[in-house]
């Protein structure tokens, strides 16, 4: 999955916390996914869907390590 984080960091150190917030990171990450989708025969749809990632690259930019994805759709198929 392409993603895109932000780029917030926390230091810790043994007296205080240095908080810092930098500008959005674009990162690609692997990891697995499932949905399901439901069609009815006058052209209603359902969807539902999941996903879950490890980052693989520009992880160092940022505090995050995964990404999780989730989706509900409704539409017509026409």
């Amino acid at each position: 999955m392409l993603a895109s984080t932000d780029g917030k960091k926390i230091y810790a150190s043994e007296d205080h916390s240095t908080y810092t917030e930098n500008p959005d990171v674009i990162n690609f990450a692997l990891g697995a996914g499932g949905g399901w989708k439901w069609v009815s025969k006058s052209g209603f749809l359902f969807e539902a869907n999941i996903g879950y990632g490890g980052i693989l690259v520009n992880a160092n930019k940022t505090d995050h390590n995964i990404v999780a994805k989730f989706g509900l759709s409704a539409g017509y198929r026409f």
